[in-house]
């Protein structure tokens, strides 16, 4: 396993579409964190009056990044079903169940720390606006972010995993989880005006989660752990049986 996941942060560092995707997305962070001051989160939010209304109010409104970030997952994803980077890693002698959570570990990793990366962006440049008045308070809502980030976009990330392994070709992968996820927004945004149930959605309940001070929230917990445990669970199911050979 430690083999693996050697050959997957390689093949990170040296990826030229992760790469862009990474500066693309800090610069996008970057240019428009000032948009984000006279409403942090929305109309309803109000203005921002710290950096730490920044990093909230930029993972709040990081939905649509979802789109783009899951997109180069798939792409990515999709590059070693069609370029059989993955046949190779079994003719080496790995097994699937090996390999597959080499991939999911690496994965996650990799693409939550893109999503991240718009946040912090924001927060560079807007520091000399906001300072670091209470370095307590930053820290606590950085932290709170960050852990349900990882657990809730987590379930997002794995549509394209899932896809990528039915589909097992690049351009058919990336052009349905761009699909799937721009259809998840755009329920989450008539979702919420309409007042239909979105309260299962991971992308609404990270919304949630930032909008609210406290750290222990059930229901995003529930909602990431039962997203990612069966989107895991079918992942697997299909790649095992994948034909790898």
């Amino acid at each position: 396993m430690k083999k693996l996941l050697k050959m997957e942060k390689y093949q990170f560092l040296h990826n030229f579409v992760y790469w862009c995707g990474m500066i693309g997305i800090f610069a996008l962070g970057f240019f428009t964190a000032d948009t984000y001051v006279p409403e942090v989160m929305g109309p309803a939010g109000g203005k921002a009056s710290s950096l730490a209304d920044i990093f909230n109010g930029m993972v709040y409104d990081s939905t649509f990044l979802l789109i783009i970030i899951s997109g180069l997952l798939a792409l990515s994803f999709g590059q070693e079903f069609s370029g059989r980077t993955i046949t190779l890693e079994v003719s080496a002698g790995y097994s699937r169940s090996k390999i597959f959570t080499g991939k999911i570990i690496s994965y996650l990793i990799a693409f939550h720390i893109m999503a991240l990366v718009y946040p912090v962006a924001g927060c560079i440049r807007t520091f000399g606006r906001f300072g670091m008045e209470d370095g307590g308070v930053f820290f606590y809502n950085v932290t709170k972010a960050i852990v349900y980030s990882l657990l809730l976009n987590s379930g997002i990330f794995l549509i394209a995993i899932l896809i990528c392994c039915y589909l097992q070709d690049v351009v058919r992968a990336t052009s349905v989880t761009a699909i799937i996820i721009f259809a998840l927004s755009l329920y989450l945004g008539y979702g919420m005006m309409l007042q239909l149930p979105v309260a299962f959605l991971p992308v609404y309940q990270i919304r949630v989660v930032v909008s609210r001070n406290t750290f222990f929230q059930p229901a995003a917990i529930l909602a990431g752990v039962i997203w990612s445990g069966i989107l895991i669970l079918l992942s697997w199911i299909k790649f095992r049986k994948c034909d790898l050979k």
